[in-house]
């Protein structure tokens, strides 16, 4: 089934799932290596991380298109209210295609299946293949690009950053986020490809908030690492 959201004005992007699918590939089976290497990883970080660095995911919990602000040196819900409200809606069939994908593999979270796993985000219900996190944050990093591609580079990292620390506090598997971020891209593509995100993009007021970012100098853009 073809996941579906309202564009701005009203017309609906539609994704097609088949590639996505095929992009995201089938979770590792359990005792494979891939899984093993999984567990391996997270206790390894669980060990390593500092309380800095378990705080600081706490930044990327909520899935907010603020959080890309600094990389783009503007307050993006204040300065950008248009970009900031369409993205929402175009990054929902994205969001829809991650959740059939879900259902479908039904693989436990770390912490579930692993007890020794001690997130130190909360613990989420649900499923853990592919991360939405990873996804969600890769999709709109993409999306952002488009629209600011002098950008791309802090914009990406950002995207990655929010899968990579669902890792890091042990509510994801890397081969999640992995999975996550290949569906932001491949997701990303066919929003891009769309006539509702090109007609989105020749919005005159749309134009203006983009000059807005483009204004802001390279030198003046705030450093990425906290």
């Amino acid at each position: 089934m073809a996941a579906r959201a309202e564009a701005p004005g009203g017309s609906a992007v539609v994704l097609n799932p088949d590639p996505l699918s095929r992009v995201v590939g089938l979770p590792p089976a359990p005792g494979s290596a891939v899984a093993k290497d999984d567990l391996a990883i997270l206790l390894w970080l669980q060990g390593a991380r500092t309380p800095e660095m378990a705080a600081n995911t706490w930044l990327l919990l909520e899935r907010n298109l603020g959080t890309f602000s600094r990389a783009l040196g503007v307050d993006v819900v204040k300065t950008t209210p248009q970009i900031n409200a369409a993205l929402k809606t175009f990054l929902k069939p994205v969001d829809a295609v991650k959740d059939t994908l879900k259902d479908r593999y039904q693989r436990p979270r770390p912490f579930v299946a692993h007890p020794q796993i001690q997130p130190c985000l909360p613990l989420e219900q649900g499923y853990s293949f592919p991360s939405g996190h990873a996804t969600w944050y890769r999709a709109a990093s993409e999306l952002l690009a488009d629209l600011v591609p002098e950008r791309r580079e802090r914009l990406v990292a950002v995207g990655s950053h929010g899968g990579n620390s669902r890792v890091l506090c042990g509510v994801h598997y890397p081969s999640d986020v992995q999975a996550g971020q290949r569906l932001g891209v491949a997701a990303a593509a066919q929003v891009l490809a769309s006539p509702q995100w090109k007609a989105f993009k020749a919005d005159p007021a749309v134009i203006v908030e983009v000059e807005v970012i483009r204004k802001v100098p390279a030198a003046a853009l705030p450093e990425q690492v906290r």
